[in-house]
This record gives C-alpha cells, structure tokens and sequence, in this order.
C-alpha cells in the first residue's frame, strides 16, 4: 500500500469516526442525563460525565444541546414533555370512566402515584432535584416552571377534579413522592400514603362516623422505625461540628455535606468529623436532627395568628427543607431511609387545631391525626415549591387554601 492511499485509509477511518458520534440522538443523551441525576444528583450533570457514558467527546454532546445551562434546559423539557405524555395516558381513562366520586379520585390519583414513582422515576427525581436547587438559589427557572404549572394541573384533576386546586394538589404530591420514591415497597408506608390520600380527596377533615375512628394513629405507630432518638449534644466540637452540617443542609443541599466540607465550616480537621461520626450518613442524619431541635426550640415562639399561613420563619423554611432533602437523598444511600420513613410518620405532630382558623379552613369542621398529616404533606411541599418560585409565603397558602375551603364547601353542600 502507498503512502498515499494510507494517508486517505486513516482519513477516512477519522471522519467515520467523527460521523458517528454525531449520529447520536437527543433522546439518548437525555436518557444518560436522567441516569446521571438519578443516581447522583443534579450535580452529576455535567458535559464530560455525560460524554464519556455515552462514548462520544464533550464537542459531540455541546453540538447537539449546547452549554451547560443549555444542557439542563433540553433535559428539563424533554423530561417534561414525556411527563405530559404520561399525564395523557391517566386523563384519558378518567375521561373514558366519565363522573367521578372522592373515592373514585382518591383511587385514580393512588394508581397514577404509583405509576408516576415506578415508569416516571427518573423523571420525578429530576423535578424534585430542581425544586431543591432553585429553592437554594436566588433567581427562577423557567422550564421547571412550566413543568410545575402542568403537573399542579394535572394532580388537582385526579385529586379533586377541579384544576382551580394545582397548587395544593402539587404540594401534596411532590412531598408524598419524594418519600414514595424509596419507600414505596414498605406495605405499611403505602398503606398510610392511601389512606390520606383517601382523605385529602374527601376534603381533609373527618366526617360523619369517620370522626369517631382513628384508624390511622396506630399505623403510624407501626411504621416507628429503629431510628435512635437525637440526644443534644454536649460535647462543644460535636455541637460545632453538628451545627455546621445542618447549615450546609439548608444552604447547599445534602450532597454538599461531606466530611471536608463540614470540616472546613466547623474548624477542625476532617479527621476529627470522621473521629466523632463515622461514616458520611450519619454526618448528615446528625445535621437533620440539628434542624429539627432548631424547630422545636423556635415551635413556642411562633405565634399562633398566621394570617391565613404558616409563618415566614427560618426555622420553618428549613425543616422544609431538610425533611424534604432526606427522603430524596434515601433513594441513593439506603441507610438513610428509616429516618426519611421517620420524617413522614411524623408529619403532622407540630399542627395544632388553633392552626385551622387562622389559614381559613375547616371551618365547623373535626380535626384529628389524620387531617394534621395531609395538611402537613400539602404544606410542606407547597413551601418547597413555594421556595423555589420565589413566591410570597402568605400569598401563596392563602390562595391555595382558599380554593380548597371553597371547594371543600360546595363538595360537602
């Protein structure tokens, strides 16, 4: 063979080779993208990791979706997009079933749960991971809001069957995913979730002989897991050391909380974090309980007029978080997952049955354990939502509250 004619063999090997990675489409480098987040985080979303997955160079993957920040906005909507044709699927059997009754939409909106946690996992776990970064950063995204408008819509139609409750409806459903995504095999965890959503869809509060039966305290009771009570701490390093973590918890995320990082905020040597606890889990299971006493410690402070909301304090914006951020963080690390179980056993346990006059519901209506959680699992992810558009606090319940009052009233009349 010439010199020549091996020069154009090598030639041409270069430019197949070029051809082909070109070759790879959108969809395949949204898939790898999902995995990526899926089992890592929005933080492993980055163009060399998603590259190197897919067996192309990072110029293949910014030829086709662009920088970075182009790169998490055709992923977002190409998720979304694929959440719109799951949202279609649920919308046309409930149009083929035709009228329905609260116990039917509590039925519907169980079975698109499960669904939605099960084919759509990654997809969800996206949605929530955004929520979670946009609630920790200072400017808005969006494709995640267009995302949020759809699938609030979507919820309140299998819900309630009225789209006017999207805001509720989405807060109630993106926390109970969020626990549903790790705990979704527990029998006892899914029997709760049914029987509030049961509930949520009959207008939250007991009726009739239902307010004489409290079929739900010894559920919670049964899901108690082996999670130690958290003991204050004593020594002053550990509380520094604590402290510093359920900072980073509430201002960067739970990923950002490692050994060095927590070192560096506390002042002491990493070695010294690894000394007092161990493995990276309970690290951050210790910060979460931080946030927790934090709560506790301002819950007596806070007064009992909220104005028709909860009320804009640190302390709240925090347990919201972090609750929230533990039962996500539970899907990748399975030692974490009996404290998120814990965390949604015990929403609900701060709401008070002053706390209704004040929002605007439940007017001449019973309040139990069972209204406490669904209030509970609705305002919690409506603050991570809340969060993350940068809306008002008050405007936001209130809007969202005085829908459902009035929803809750034309149902039961």
């Amino acid at each position: 063979m010439t010199r020549r004619s091996d020069c154009y063999r090598r030639a041409a090997v270069s430019l197949n080779r070029s051809i082909a990675p070109l070759g790879i489409s959108v969809d395949a480098i949204v898939d790898k993208a999902l995995d990526l987040i899926a089992s890592g985080g929005l933080a492993e979303l980055t163009l060399r990791p998603l590259a190197m997955g897919l067996g192309v160079s990072v110029p293949v993957i910014s030829a086709r979706m662009g920088s970075k920040e182009q790169l998490l906005e055709g992923v977002t909507k190409a998720a979304h997009r694929r959440d719109l044709a799951f949202f279609a699927r649920w919308r046309d059997l409930a149009n083929a079933i035709g009228p329905m009754d609260a116990a039917m939409h509590a039925a519907m909106a169980e079975l698109a749960l499960r669904d939605w946690v099960t084919r759509e996992r990654r997809q969800i776990i996206l949605l929530i991971e955004l929520v979670h970064d946009r609630a920790l950063r200072p400017d808005r995204f969006q494709p995640l809001e267009d995302w949020l408008d759809d699938a609030g819509q979507f919820w309140a139609e299998m819900i309630f069957g009225d789209a006017a409750l999207a805001d509720l409806a989405l807060g109630y459903m993106l926390d109970e995913s969020g626990f549903s995504l790790g705990a979704d095999d527990n029998p006892k965890y899914a029997l709760l979730r049914s029987l509030c959503l049961q509930r949520f869809a009959n207008g939250m509060f007991p009726a009739g002989s239902e307010a004489a039966a409290d079929t739900i305290t010894p559920l919670i009771g049964l899901l108690d897991p082996a999670v130690p009570p958290a003991a204050e701490e004593e020594d002053a390093k550990r509380q520094r050391i604590v402290r510093s973590a359920a900072d980073l918890i509430v201002s960067q995320g739970i990923e950002s909380v490692t050994h060095r990082s927590v070192a560096l905020a506390a002042g002491v040597p990493a070695s010294t974090v690894v000394y007092h606890f161990g493995a990276r889990p309970a690290l951050v299971v210790a910060g979460l309980h931080a946030v927790i006493a934090r709560f506790h410690k301002r819950r007596g402070d806070i007064p009992a007029d909220r104005g028709g909301a909860p009320p804009n304090d640190t302390s709240i914006q925090d347990l919201i978080k972090a609750t929230s951020m533990i039962a996500l963080a539970s899907t990748r690390e399975p030692s974490l997952l009996p404290y998120a179980i814990d965390m949604r056993r015990r929403r609900g346990e701060n709401w008070r049955v002053d706390d209704m006059a004040p929002m605007g519901i439940g007017t001449g209506a019973g309040f139990d354990r069972t209204a406490a959680q669904v209030l509970s699992i609705a305002a919690f992810g409506m603050g991570m939502v809340g969060m993350a558009r940068k809306t008002a606090e008050r405007d936001h319940y209130r809007r969202a509250f005085t829908a459902f009052e009035a929803w809750r009233i034309r149902s039961s009349g």
